[in-house]
């Protein structure tokens, strides 16, 4: 694969889309060489690429469903309940076409009034507000929406803050396409088999595009979360695999019960696990703890290398790190209670699929023992596992 072409997928795998608007530059570039593109996508994915005359984007659908995987600073199930009811609003919103924000509010609590939604919004309540307004800031972000104007008071602190919007006429785009009747889905494992209706998972070209997904879309493969025949594949050709993934700048680690790939260059300079931000250190140093657990036989794992571990003992571990290293900590990080440090914890670990909630206890994963720190105290006490200062 030509320097070119990786350049090229790197930006597709590490953006919602390219907008020619905001980098003309990258979008022909990509149009220039969507022939090979398409074929490298269609050969080792099989997912698509969409060029449209405003936007590219590949269609990045993961080949299971996994609590792990969903949209940056997205919480709360509204997040994306409301998401959808925003885009249904903007559907017939042309570009330039402006809205306001108390619009777009009573629209989206009328609708899940009309639609029989179980969530219908109540504003009064400062989680539905700053879940509305995770949305809206998400559709920002995209350039799905342009904010004009605002009142001094946020919606998310005041129900009664105002603000003026445009469309940019890219709604109809967010949302994946769907090749069968979306009405027809019943569970989220429906979402993922659309796209290879009547076709036999387990063999040929599907098989190898889950595996190649499951290493590319999301941060880890677990064996037990595998078919018998996508193990058989990702073992019998991993030299294959590898070469494959190489030409993406990707390095294959493949153990017994575990499969992932990691960046060769520049990773601490994307949203990736661990970065140059000083939590990404401190969770280092909790994988380290949980490591040292296991070796001491603390935490006994099981045939796939999992183990146990309950949800006090975590917290006690995590708030325990927190009070012992307090004086390495960033501002913002001492300035966070007990129980909102844990949980910013807590959503690196899972999002990053060290550990996985199961019912009253969690689950330590496989990949936590590639991921080992050491702190170096220097004279200015800080934390100097990357050599970084950043929060």
């Amino acid at each position: 694969m030509s320097e070119t072409i990786n350049e090229c997928m790197q930006l597709l795998l590490n953006n919602f889309w390219i907008l020619k608007e905001d980098d003309l530059d990258n979008y022909y570039k990509i149009k220039r060489n969507q022939h090979l593109l398409r074929d490298y996508i269609n050969k080792t994915l099989g997912s698509r690429l969409i060029i449209h005359d405003r936007f590219i984007k590949l269609e990045k659908i993961p080949a299971q469903a996994l609590e792990s995987i969903g949209l940056p600073n997205f919480i709360l199930q509204t997040d994306y309940i409301y998401l959808c009811l925003i885009l249904l609003f903007l559907e017939d919103k042309t570009r330039e076409t402006y809205f306001m924000l108390s619009d777009l509010i009573d629209y989206v609590k009328n609708t899940a009034v009309a639609l029989e939604l179980n969530n219908v919004p109540n504003w009064t309540l400062t989680k539905e507000r700053k879940s509305l307004k995770r949305a809206v800031n998400f559709l920002e972000k995209i350039k799905v929406i342009k904010l004009k104007d605002a009142s001094k008071d946020d919606f998310s602190d005041n129900e009664n803050a105002e603000a003026l919007y445009i469309s940019t006429g890219l709604s109809n785009y967010v949302m994946r396409m769907f090749n069968n009747e979306i009405f027809d889905i019943k569970q989220e494992e429906d979402f993922i088999r659309d796209e290879w209706t009547y076709q036999n998972d387990e063999k040929g070209d599907i098989r190898k595009y889950k595996i190649y997904r499951n290493l590319i879309y999301t941060p880890c493969i677990y064996m037990n979360d595998i078919s018998k025949s996508e193990i058989d594949y990702l073992k019998q050709l991993r030299h294959h695999i590898s070469n494959e993934l190489s030409n993406l700048n990707y390095e294959l680690e493949l153990t017994k019960n575990m499969a992932l790939v990691f960046e060769n260059e520049n990773a601490l300079t994307k949203d990736s696990f661990p970065n140059n931000k000083r939590i990404s250190a401190i969770v280092l140093i909790v994988l380290t703890k949980l490591y040292e657990l296991i070796k001491e036989n603390k935490i006994i794992l099981n045939e796939y290398e999992i183990g146990k571990i309950s949800y006090e003992d975590l917290y006690n571990i995590i708030i325990g790190i927190k009070n012992k290293y307090n004086i390495y900590l960033s501002k913002t990080l001492k300035d966070l209670t007990d129980s909102a440090f844990f949980d910013n914890i807590l959503d690196i670990l899972e999002t990053y699929t060290f550990i996985r909630n199961v019912n009253n206890y969690y689950e330590i994963l496989p990949a936590i023992r590639i991921f080992n720190s050491k702190l170096i105290e220097n004279k200015n006490k800080q934390l100097d596992i990357w050599g970084d200062n950043n929060d």
